[in-house]
């Protein structure tokens, strides 16, 4: 996959390994500050605010500038940040204020660098094969960083001195910019159907607009949204499922959730051998009946052990749909808007997220703790069959015939969608 894909996978572990330290230091550091629970969910989930706040134009500036210097510039400002808060939190200035502006600042930076590196990953691969392997050791390294490794050792630096996580967090970043900064070769925009055209709204517009007219785009992020919807409503009652069904105490419980963590890196491992198995549209309608399956299954057995292995079920499935799925979109997404295409099927993938916790608890206060699991999967169950006709394999590779066809013809990409 060459040099540059290397500098950039580097430079993702890197980060990647930062942002799970920062995921157990930030809540332990807000214990210290406060006992507010309020307060301290918003530390948590003031990270995530920045992807429905500046996601989709965050895509529209990426396609403009250089996607280099735009991943370049993130880590550098994520470095000053993490730097100043390892300053305050050594001197004992901290407050909870500042947690909340320091992660609401790093999210932001994290859309810009997120977005331009999946933009990035076709430049520096050659080949559809050479794309998945890409994603699947991204994705590797961000499990592996976000999941596995970074919280504990997040908790483990804290233990030792406060300051310690902070400060591994910013020389990750550091790390990150020096490999960022060595990619060689031009990174910037294709050129512009309509070079003097500078609205953002419209451009905005333009890649929305892409995305929901592309059959198998837009199928693709509505699937991805009741995914999400269902993951987040399981998630949410995850806890009450092992203390009142399972019987697990809190050890028991972490060991729960890692069993998910396990799941996903192994499918993120095993991701580029599926896609030379199983076509594009199979891979996604026996993921998502596999992931469906296995939350009903969740919801009806009594025994931890099972559920375990429902989670690492769905782990794997899941992560094994982010690599292909997302190279699928790397690929059909033209060069000139891929920026503004990625980041509007990203926030649309996760405008089910919000929902999935409240009518999780509904269901389960109306009818049965059993009931949101139960109802769940089958829905994804129907879901995957209902997706069929747009998803289909025939459907899938007419469309990427036609984006090859459309990349390589003389007169530039075009951004015409698929009906």
């Amino acid at each position: 996959m060459g040099a540059n894909f290397n500098k950039v996978w580097v430079a993702k572990i890197a980060s990647s390994l930062g942002d799970g330290v920062q995921l157990a230091a930030l809540p332990l550091l807000a214990v210290q500050l406060t006992s507010d629970p309020l307060l301290i969910g918003a530390v948590g989930a003031v990270g995530t605010l920045p992807w429905f706040l500046l996601g989709l134009p965050a895509g529209a500036l990426v396609d403009r500038w250089n996607r280099k210097k735009v991943m370049l510039h993130a880590d550098l400002i994520r470095l000053v940040i993490l730097a100043l808060l390892t300053v305050v939190v050594l001197t004992d200035h901290a407050n909870i204020s500042l947690l909340i502006v320091a992660g609401f600042a790093i999210g932001c930076a994290d859309i810009f660098f997120d977005i331009s590196a999946q933009a990035v990953l076709p430049v520096v691969t050659s080949g559809d094969q050479a794309l998945i392997r890409a994603n699947s050791r991204i994705s590797a390294a961000e499990i592996n960083g976000e999941q596995l490794a970074g919280p504990p050792l997040g908790g483990v630096l804290f233990s030792l001195s406060h300051f310690l996580p902070f400060l591994g967090n910013a020389f990750s970043f550091l790390i990150s910019a020096v490999f960022v900064g060595s990619l060689k070769g031009d990174f910037g925009n294709a050129p512009a159907t309509e070079p003097a055209r500078r609205n953002l709204r419209a451009e905005v517009a333009e890649g929305l607009r892409w995305l929901l007219k592309h059959r198998v785009l837009r199928a693709l992020s509505g699937t991805a949204a009741v995914g999400n919807l269902v993951f987040t409503a399981q998630m949410s009652l995850l806890v009450l499922l092992a203390k009142e069904q399972l019987g697990l105490g809190d050890i028991g419980y972490g060991l729960l959730l890692s069993s998910t963590a396990v799941g996903a890196f192994i499918g993120s491992l095993l991701a580029s051998a599926v896609a030379r198995k199983l076509q594009v549209g199979t891979m996604r309608c026996i993921g998502m009946t596999l992931e469906g399956l296995a939350i009903v299954g969740q919801g009806l057995t009594g025994n931890p052990w099972i559920a375990g292995g429902m989670m690492a079920v769905i782990g794997f499935s899941m992560s094994v749909q982010i690599v292909v799925v997302g190279s699928l979109r790397q690929r059909l997404a033209p060069a000139e808007i891929r920026g503004r295409v990625l980041s509007a099927s990203r926030l649309i993938s996760l405008v089910g997220a919000p929902f999935g916790g409240l009518l999780g608890g509904y269901l389960a206060s109306a009818i049965s703790l059993r009931a949101p699991f139960v109802m769940g999967g089958l829905l994804m169950v129907l879901v995957a069959l209902v997706s069929l006709p747009a998803l289909s394999n025939r459907a899938i590779r007419e469309a990427t015939e036609e984006a090859s066809a459309t990349t390589e013809a003389p007169e530039g990409v075009s951004t015409t969608a698929s009906k």
